[in-house]
């Protein structure tokens, strides 16, 4: 019993009055001196871990690193003629002077403190506890919450030796901590992954005030701002900062995390902000302050020069940023509601995708096919299928493969999505006569080599696009069709000569955007019910298939699903499905004798994703469905 109060006064865990007191206790009682100081409420047990741990230190921090030859006994006696002495952030020192690595010191560090090093590059955070402390806190005193006790709170800490930093950090947690211990660069590395990956609120902008402002780069083609309106009230924004701040700090997280869109949505007593990623809706934002409503629609309308004192019809126009060292334009869509004024901002973001033929999902044959046909000097490329299924990218990707500055490359779109270096690029404008239909018409007066047309929408349109192809024009286009034979019927019933038909297209494809499941979360899919196999026709032919999906992690914001990419069928026009098109044979059989020449079907590629591991039984079923009997 002597030698514990010797160490309980010794460690300053307990005065003397209290420890004689509880030897009192245990003389006159059945109760034992032992138990009697571990049933004391005034013992920190954090203090009395780290006295007990004191005891059996045998070596201080650069005898470990000098015993595990991380350096030698020059480079510690340097520092001590330097500092007259071990100075107490030894660690700190050797790796700011590279003289040992951040991750070994760390490991020394915590074999001197007794204490439990943590390799944060496998550890799992637990959402629920990190959710419940400020990130803020976290940044300034670099630590991650591991588990939380009734009386302590555990913490991998980087600097668990600064006793008042503990201190500190118990009064504004309230609880006795209990340190483990991994590198700065380490937690701060893992703290900035969970705020990207984070679609809660409180961690997608906790870091508000450092954000770098975002500057508006000026656009030749913009609209001009009615003088009376748009100054004035730019230069009251310039004084709001707070509304500045949030809306600069809502785009550049969307950007970063990989949002298509962003949604501005007014209700009668709340402003929500949504991000659309890899094609599914997100709520990030519900908390805006009322007053703050009508400021960020404002703020978001001065971006994009448009009128701000006109609220009561819809708006259109367009900016760029300049985001994490590269340019990114913004499509700007405001709607008046009852409750006022809604907007959504479509994100063009090129480096995203990097506009790549490759990367847009054509793969082998299809895309061998799609490339000779792009190549090729004149005739026509379509692209089908319905709004939101990437046609536009596919084009552009295509205008990227094939563009050189020996040819001259104009493009006609409504409206101008990614802007191009050395290719003319025309907006619609319906408003004041230039239509598809007028602007092809004077394109091709134009002398260009090469056209683009955003859509064929009305048989004008698409004569004049055909009429292209044939004199010597290699034309791109989409059109809204659900496969490839439907495109062949629409474009007949706009009345397009068979005989022009087959002469000018080379190549129609039809294509799905289809989503990815999730590399950090993949498992095997048990979740696929027996009724689904039997409502599902072609079940059975792939009923072998190893099926995998995605459990839902933060990197994919728990939808199981990461990216997109496109599933496709491409049709080449060979000599036997011209001369079908030539005799108005069904659209049916062209379709089945294009199966037999070797088109692969929507259907059929998305089998083959799922055959892959690259999605998911139910994301295919989602976005095709099987063509009876054809298949």
């Amino acid at each position: 019993m002597e030698s514990i109060r010797q160490f309980l006064i010794e460690q300053k865990l307990l005065d003397e009055a209290a420890v004689d007191n509880l030897a009192h206790q245990a003389k006159n009682s059945q109760v034992d001196f032992v138990s009697l100081v571990a049933q004391e409420a005034n013992l920190d047990p954090v203090k009395l871990r780290h006295a007990f741990v004191g005891l059996f230190k045998k070596k201080v921090f650069y005898e470990i690193l000098v015993e595990e030859k991380l350096i030698n006994i020059e480079i510690v006696q340097s520092v001590v003629e330097e500092f007259g002495g071990i100075p107490p952030n030894l660690a700190q020192i050797l790796i700011e002077r590279k003289l040992v690595s951040e991750e070994p010191a760390t490991m020394a560090l915590a074999q001197e403190l007794g204490l439990d090093y943590v390799d944060l590059s496998t550890y799992q955070v637990n959402d629920q506890l990190f959710n419940s402390v400020d990130v803020a806190l976290m940044r300034a005193f670099s630590f991650i919450p591991d588990k939380r006790g009734e009386k302590e709170i555990t913490l991998i800490m980087a600097n668990p030796g600064n006793v008042d930093q503990i201190e500190e950090l118990e009064v504004e947690l309230g609880l006795p901590i209990i340190p483990k211990v991994a590198s700065h660069r380490a937690i701060q590395k893992l703290l900035a992954l969970m705020v990207e990956t984070s679609l809660d609120s409180k961690m997608v902008f906790a870091d508000l005030e450092n954000l770098p402002p975002l500057e508006v780069v000026a656009e030749e083609e913009a609209e001009e701002v009615p003088p009376s309106t748009g100054v004035a009230i730019h230069q009251e924004l310039k004084e709001e900062a707070p509304v500045v701040r949030l809306v600069d700090s809502v785009i550049l997280k969307a950007v970063r995390k990989r949002a298509s869109d962003i949604h501005f949505e007014v209700y009668e007593a709340q402003l929500k902000v949504k991000y659309r990623i890899d094609g599914v809706l997100f709520e990030v934002l519900t908390d805006v302050e009322p007053q703050m409503r009508v400021p960020i629609i404002s703020r978001l309308k001065v971006m994009a020069q448009l009128d701000i004192a006109e609220k009561r019809v819809p708006q259109d126009g367009r900016f760029k940023l300049k985001i994490d060292d590269r340019f990114v334009d913004f499509r700007v869509s405001v709607l008046p509601s009852i409750f006022g004024e809604t907007v959504v901002l479509r994100i063009l973001d090129k480096s995203a995708f990097g506009l790549d033929i490759r990367k847009v999902g054509l793969c082998g044959n299809d895309l061998l096919v799609f490339q000779r046909n792009a190549r090729k000097p004149y005739g026509m490329v379509l692209v089908a299928g319905p709004t939101g299924s990437g046609k536009t990218t596919t084009l552009y990707s295509a205008i990227n493969f094939v563009h050189s500055s020996a040819d001259k490359f104009i493009t006609i779109e409504d409206p101008v999505e990614y802007q191009f270096p050395d290719i003319v690029q025309i907006a619609v404008n319906e408003k004041k006569g230039l239509t598809f239909s007028s602007g092809l018409r004077s394109i091709v007066r134009q002398d260009p080599d090469k056209i683009m047309v955003g859509e064929i929408r009305d048989p004008e349109t698409a004569n004049i696009a055909v009429n292209a192809a044939l004199t010597g024009h290699l034309v791109f286009s989409s059109i809204h069709a659900n496969n490839v034979t439907d495109a062949i019927s629409r474009l007949i019933n706009m009345k397009i000569d068979p005989y022009e038909f087959v002469s000018s297209f080379n190549l129609i494809m039809s294509q799905r955007l289809i989503r990815n499941i999730c590399p950090n979360c993949k498992t095997d899919d048990t979740t696929i019910s027996e009724e689904a196999k039997r409502l599902t026709a072609d079940f059975s032919a792939h009923a072998n298939l190893h099926f995998m999906r995605g459990s839902g992690c933060r990197y994919c914001h728990q939808t199981g699903y990461q990216g997109r990419s496109g599933i496709f069928e491409v049709l080449e026009m060979v000599p036997k499905i011209k001369q079908m098109i030539l005799t108005h044979e069904s659209p049916l059989l062209i379709r089945k004798t294009a199966m037999a020449l070797g088109m692969v079907p929507l259907r059929k590629a998305g089998w083959i994703k799922i055959e892959n591991g690259e999605t998911t039984f139910e994301e295919m079923n989602r976005v095709t469905f099987e063509e009876g009997g054809l298949e």
